[in-house]
């Protein structure tokens, strides 16, 4: 199968910081990809050079058979490729459907179709009971959703979630976990993913890449990475590795 998203060579430096070091991977379409790595190995900013909120350095990107490099995010996200933050920073004099209701105006200008389209996702996202509600309002976990929630109203083939499940209690990574794949296989989604909940990236992916000071360490199958000396080093730790060999 074709890759959806291709980045080849993918450089990104902030002054005398390289953040990305000649970055090559690809996705296929309907994949569901897990990239790993400790804090400042270079994941957002890898994200953010996929969705064109900063330019590279050097290197292209291809979305869809398409190049990518350097476009506004605005354009990225017309060609289908959506992402969400760390940290969601929603509107404060919305509601959670008029957030929504934001990411269905990138494919219509009627007020009345991104309402219904923003009620459909609202349903399909469990969040029809917060509507009305501000988002500011919500739990950590219901505005996580919102963002998502946002970035599924652009109608997208290719989703950039990052950090989704960070400060979710147990229950609510479960959950999480449950949304993700309806997203994945219901809506037809692909999917690319940053987390450090390993439990919720382990399970969900169908390969996960590893990123340590801005270079790729590792490449494969979640069972391969786990066993992997140099990841075992760089990120996961041995106490990891002897949780799972209790099956813990």
């Amino acid at each position: 199968m074709n890759p959806i998203l291709q980045v080849q060579g993918v450089t990104k430096d902030f002054g005398g910081l390289r953040a990305n070091n000649n970055i090559t991977f690809s996705v296929k379409k309907g994949e569901l990809l897990g990239l790993i790595g400790p804090n400042g190995a270079g994941k957002s900013t890898l994200f953010n050079c996929i969705a064109g909120v900063y330019p590279v350095t050097s290197g292209r990107i291809y979305f869809d058979g398409r190049e990518i490099t350097n476009l506004k995010p605005y354009q990225v996200s017309r060609l289908g490729l959506a992402r969400t933050f760390q940290i969601f920073v929603a509107s404060g004099d919305l509601t959670v459907l008029e957030n929504i209701m934001v990411g269905s105006f990138l494919r219509t200008r009627s007020r009345r179709k991104a309402q219904s389209e923003a009620g459909e996702i609202l349903e399909f996202m469990e969040l029809k009971a917060y509507s009305d509600q501000w988002v500011s309002e919500l739990p950590v976990a219901g505005q996580k959703r919102v963002a998502m929630a946002t970035a599924l109203a652009t109608k997208p083939k290719m989703l950039l979630l990052d950090e989704v499940a960070a400060g979710l209690n147990p229950t609510e990574i479960e959950q999480m976990m449950s949304l993700i794949r309806l997203i994945h296989y219901d809506k037809g989604v692909t999917v690319m993913l940053i987390e450090h909940v390993m439990e919720l990236v382990m399970n969900l992916s169908h390969r996960v890449i590893v990123l340590d000071s801005g270079n790729i360490i590792a490449e494969g199958l979640p069972e391969e990475i786990k066993k992997n000396p140099e990841v075992i080093k760089a990120y996961l730790g041995a106490r990891y590795v002897e949780r799972q060999q209790e099956g813990g």
